[in-house]
């Protein structure tokens, strides 16, 4: 095998869960030249992985999406491995013209796939790992560790705002107290946060609560509501600056999020806080390096249960 190209789902969590098998195609397969389609915002944290020899970027344009299709079509690539599902993966993977096209049966638009596998559940890196069985992969890694590289300047810029912030060569916890736009169901309670951070400041803890950019008005509203003063981390720099950041902390705690992955692919332990999905199937990995709350409904999560984890590991 020479050429393949995999097309990626939009969300953090699952692009991670999809690196390893990029990861074991250039063991397997030496020489091999890697494509990948990725929506803009997770491009920077692909390329980081230093495993994919060309990225094409995704976007809802109609336009642009016609000149993708024009694009991946000039490589001449063979064969296509679709983590994503969604309508628009099908049909660009077969108008861009790649002969073989492997995907989950589960997929809306299969019958555009030549070659399908079964799926258990929602995605996740043991469905990944079906998947890359599919084209001769038997050697994927069961975790995401070790495969983001974070480049020299991102740290350097995290290593000042640690250093204006009084927190270089302390141990400190990074927080992520918010979810995806579409996930926000998966919140724990505004009160909740506000009597865990408090609590743990109390206690002589520092805290950082991370977060996106776009989450930054959302973050503030809250440390607002808390009365020990709490330091947040919101960089420009997108996801590989988040990354240098919270590959500094000792701990994390947030609840299940792309930013929890991100974490726990960095090597930070997590104090990881589950609702209804299953961290089983879907957990920081590897999952017994990590410590998970879960109940029923993240809503019935109390501040005591998860200050209890964080000072048992912090």
């Amino acid at each position: 095998m020479d050429k393949i190209i995999f097309f990626h789902m939009n969300q953090l969590g699952d692009l991670l869960f999809s690196l390893p098998v990029l990861k074991a195609a250039k063991q397997k397969f030496p020489g091999i030249k890697i494509y990948s389609v990725v929506r803009k915002n997770l491009a920077e944290l692909l390329k980081s992985t230093k495993l994919v020899d060309k990225v094409f970027i995704k976007t809802a344009d109609l336009f642009e999406q016609m000149e993708l299709i024009s694009d991946i079509r000039k490589e001449k690539i063979p064969t296509a491995v679709m983590f994503s599902e969604s309508p628009e993966t099908m049909l660009l993977g077969y108008y861009s013209k790649i002969p073989k096209r492997i995907g989950f049966k589960t997929a809306s638009l299969r019958f555009l796939l030549t070659d399908k596998v079964e799926k258990t559940g929602v995605p996740s890196l043991n469905n990944n790992v079906v998947l890359a069985k599919e084209i001769g992969l038997d050697n994927v890694q069961k975790d995401y560790l070790n495969i983001i590289n974070i480049d020299g300047e991102k740290n350097i810029k995290v290593s000042f705002w640690l250093e204006d912030n009084e927190l270089t060569g302390k141990e400190f916890i990074a927080v992520a107290t918010g979810a995806s736009r579409r996930r926000q169901d998966k919140c724990l309670d505004e009160k909740v946060w506000v009597e865990v951070l408090n609590k743990l400041a109390e206690k002589g803890k520092n805290i950082v609560v991370a977060g996106a950019v776009w989450e930054q008005e959302r973050i503030m509203n809250l440390l607002k509501l808390c009365d020990k003063r709490i330091k947040m981390f919101c960089p420009e720099g997108g996801l590989t600056e988040l990354a240098a950041f919270i590959k500094r902390a000792k701990l994390f705690l947030g609840i299940d999020s792309g930013t929890m992955h991100l974490a726990a692919s960095l090597g930070v332990k997590c104090v990881a806080l589950f609702g209804n999905t299953d961290p089983n199937q879907i957990g920081p990995r590897p999952l017994k390096d990590h410590i998970i709350i879960k109940k029923n409904s993240v809503k019935d999560i109390t501040a005591e249960e998860i200050i209890k984890s964080v000072e048992e590991n912090f």
